[in-house]
């Protein structure tokens, strides 16, 4: 499902900043010649950590029906927030799991340093393996 934008042109030195268009209600900013929808989320207001600036550039690159009707929405950095946390709750879940079944122990930690790191960063690699393939690149 595709969105059609409209952009207004303008010819005019004395045009008003916004407009508010009266059949779909969409408040449009001039920006140089032309009148650009305004956008209804500020994203300064949120502060994405790695998986969902992940997610939002799968969105734009792979999947722009969903990303634009997420942005016209006006939801996009909930959604994405949303994909955030629970991708970082998957990869905590998955690594002590993983951990408790290759029996990484205090014991491990006290004797050999160098293994337990060896063995959390395989662990690691793996859990966010899992979280970007079942997550951040699925649709």
């Amino acid at each position: 499902m595709y969105y059609k934008v409209r952009l207004y042109h303008t010819r005019s030195n004395n045009m008003e900043r916004y407009i508010k268009d009266k059949n779909t209600g969409i408040v449009y900013e001039l920006i140089g010649d032309f009148y650009y929808p305004c956008s209804l989320v500020s994203p300064s207001n949120f502060n994405l950590g790695r998986y969902g600036r992940l997610k939002e550039r799968y969105l734009k690159t792979y999947n722009k029906p969903l990303y634009y009707s997420l942005l016209l929405s006006g939801e996009p950095y909930s959604y994405l927030k949303e994909i955030d946390c629970s991708s970082i709750k998957m990869k905590e879940n998955i690594i002590n799991a993983m951990a408790k079944d290759l029996g990484i122990t205090e014991q491990l930690k006290a004797n050999d340093m160098m293994q337990l790191v060896r063995k959390m960063n395989n662990i690691s690699n793996i859990a966010d393996e899992i979280v970007l393939n079942e997550i951040i690149y699925s649709i």
